[in-house]
């Protein structure tokens, strides 16, 4: 595993956290999904870039880490334990009033 494969897999893992600030509870499942994919290829494209490794092979192989990382991490912690939600909630634009 290279150095960028390792840093998209760890923001990948804390990504779910980060992207429930911007996702809102009352977004449709397909805008909620196209965040997380925006979400995954920014981190993919920065981890290659900023580990020296920008081809085009570690950039897609970094945008599918932190993809399967992301999605692993809300469906095994965040989203059982209640965070990724509490958080979407917190953040709502219907909570800031």
């Amino acid at each position: 595993m290279t150095n960028a494969q390792m840093w998209a897999l760890i923001i990948g893992f804390v990504s779910p956290v980060l992207i429930s600030v911007v996702n809102q509870p009352q977004w449709s499942h397909a805008t909620r999904t196209l965040v997380q994919v925006v979400f995954s290829v920014l981190v993919g494209l920065g981890s290659a870039y900023f580990a020296g490794d920008f081809a085009g092979k570690d950039v897609v192989t970094g945008i599918l880490v932190a993809a399967v990382a992301a999605i692993s991490a809300y469906k095994g912690v965040f989203k059982p334990s209640g965070i990724a939600p509490k958080v979407e909630k917190a953040t709502s634009m219907a909570a800031r009033g």
